[in-house]
């Protein structure tokens, strides 16, 4: 299986040299790995913006998308990790006018994420465009 695997470590518009992949592919296949509201740089969008980090996670996650050949329309599978519960509403209305198709969809509620001011992170399966 490992032979199979594709991994994609840089992404045009995404904070690049980190020590992790930012998807991986098998077959037709995108997983991605978790999408938060850093910018570019490194720096987070809007860190009292649950919005605008919900933004930031779903532009950087079409952006790794496109870097594994698929895109947004192709997600099959979204599951959203969020550190502020009562933020819930917002990155929901975000996260639907990315997705309105609605695939399939989780949320689950954590006690933080890789920094304190992080308050959302996104991670997907999508399949590959034909």
């Amino acid at each position: 299986m490992a032979a199979d695997l594709n991994l994609i470590t840089e992404v045009p518009g995404v904070l690049s040299g980190t020590a992790w992949h930012w998807a991986g592919t098998v077959g037709e296949l995108v997983f991605t790995s978790g999408q938060i509201g850093w910018d570019e740089a490194g720096n987070t969008v809007g860190p009292d913006d649950p919005a605008a980090q919900t933004e930031q996670a779903f532009a950087n996650m079409a952006r790794t998308l496109d870097a594994a050949g698929s895109s947004m329309d192709r997600i099959v599978k979204i599951t959203g990790f969020i550190a502020k519960p009562e933020a819930l509403e917002e990155i929901r209305a975000v996260r639907d006018r990315w997705l309105p198709t609605r695939p399939p969809s989780t949320f689950v509620f954590v006690a933080g994420l890789v920094q304190p001011d992080l308050m959302v992170e996104f991670e997907a399966i999508a399949v590959k465009k034909p």
